[in-house]
């Protein structure tokens, strides 16, 4: 790991060296420790230690960037874990008056995430294009609407590779009392470009169960049923190789299981499974209110109030023996497959000595497309339901100077709390998060 962030250090400093003024960039080393490091029943505490880079190309009186971020991460219990995301992007801003306060900017970008042996699953290859447009209406109402065209690639896993289309549409107004309100639409269609084709008959040691909802969990990987790691005969890239036939509830829908003979293969325990639908696609709608306040010269609060609609509920996500926070959440919490209702506040205090204090709140109402009992044979099965509640808070101060080629140092303090309440088992857990975090500027 210290060869790692030295290298990423002599990077900074060459890039740093040669371009001079016309380079901007970052450096952040962030060390903590969590508690419940998988977000489940299991409590699997680890420390873990995140290098982040960035820094980006601005040439003088041009209207065009490009730039670069990465970071690695490890895990003091799993150094198996460790993974490196990097990407690499560039922009291009287009005015539309002299003011320069209408304007069409243009962004396209590539990354890449690489894991070792045992977790490459999560690696994947994404390429991302959007065009946004501020228009401002009538004087200071802006009008804020972007089109994003996503799509992301899992070399190993090829059933969860989609291609994404995502539109938004918004505005923002200010008032005398130091008040701003924002409001935003969004749109968002995920087209998985591999269909899964399930086979009439069984195929025996297969790995795919199915009851009459269309899906089974259990979440144990005791040998007993749905969840047992010793039929799964998936190996990452096939995702569990044929399945069988269900149709449960007219969703199509069905189960493919990782275990592969119970080892935890693709880095994973035995019991985790993933959902597969037979329509290929999946759209939801979404629209969040964001209201901030200023309390006086050195504080502010914003609450934002968030609301999800499933217009057709067929993500595909993993279930059962995961629930990965430190992995990818659209493989394992995809915000594609659950409705919810979301609200959130922040609380930003400036101290003394440039001493800054944020403090934010969470409270989630998430409902699920499956049942919440796994291998249940009752039809009448609820739809799993999660509350999650939580909250937050960071204390960091900056140093002004300048040591080598960087500029200033800014140290911070956080403390994370979740708390998930839900009428599957599995996912009810609690976790407590520390951290301590550096970052600079060159």
């Amino acid at each position: 790991m210290t060869q790692r962030i030295l290298f990423l250090a002599t990077t900074v400093l060459l890039f740093t060296a040669t371009a001079q003024a016309q380079w901007f960039g970052s450096l952040s080393l962030d060390n903590g420790y969590d508690d419940n490091m998988f977000r489940n029943y299991n409590a699997s505490g680890s420390a873990s230690t995140d290098v982040s880079l960035m820094f980006g190309y601005f040439p003088d009186e041009q209207n065009w960037a490009v730039n670069y971020s990465g970071s690695l991460s490890a895990f003091s219990e799993y150094p198996e874990r460790f993974y490196s995301v990097n990407s690499l992007g560039a922009s291009y801003v287009l005015s539309l008056d002299k003011a320069e306060r209408n304007t069409l900017t243009f962004l396209a970008s590539g990354t890449a995430r690489i894991d070792r042996e045992d977790y490459m699953l999560y690696d994947y290859s994404q390429a991302m294009a959007s065009v946004s447009l501020k228009q401002y209406l009538g004087g200071s109402l802006p009008l804020m609407a972007s089109y994003r065209a996503r799509y992301r690639q899992y070399p190993n896993f090829g059933e969860l590779s989609y291609l994404e289309h995502f539109a938004t549409l918004g505005s923002m107004i200010f008032f005398e009392t130091r008040t701003s309100i924002r409001a935003q639409v969004e749109l968002g269609y995920k087209n998985y470009t591999s269909n899964f084709l399930m086979n009439d008959e069984p195929a025996g040691g297969s790995g795919f169960v199915a009851d009459q909802t269309g899906l089974t969990l259990d979440g144990g990987g005791d040998g007993n049923g749905g969840g047992n790691g010793n039929t799964g005969g998936g190996n990452g890239s096939s995702g569990g190789g044929n399945g069988n036939t269900e149709t449960g509830n007219g969703n199509g829908s069905g189960r493919m299981n990782l275990g592969g003979n119970g080892n935890g293969q693709a880095g994973m325990e035995s019991s985790v499974d993933y959902l597969i639908y037979e329509e290929p696609s999946t759209s939801q709608l979404s629209a969040w209110i964001n209201v901030g306040q200023s309390l006086g010269e050195q504080t502010g609060l914003s609450v934002r109030l968030r609301q999800r609609w499933n217009l057709t509920a067929r993500g595909r996500a993993f279930v059962g023996g995961a629930i990965d926070f430190i992995g990818e959440e659209e493989l394992f919490d995809d915000p594609y497959s659950y409705e919810s209702t979301e609200l959130s506040l922040m609380l930003t205090q400036m101290l003394p000595w440039s001493m800054t204090l944020k403090a934010g709140a969470l409270y989630f109402l998430k409902n699920y497309e499956y049942p919440a009992i796994f291998d249940s044979p009752d039809t009448d099965t609820p739809m799993r339901e999660d509350t999650r509640s939580g909250g937050w808070i960071s204390l960091s101060r900056a140093f002004g100077g300048d040591w080598l080629l960087f500029s200033g140092l800014r140290i911070s303090f956080n403390y994370t709390y979740l708390s998930n309440e839900s009428n599957t088992e599995y996912y009810n857990y609690n976790s407590h998060a520390v951290g301590l975090g550096l970052s600079t500027e060159f």
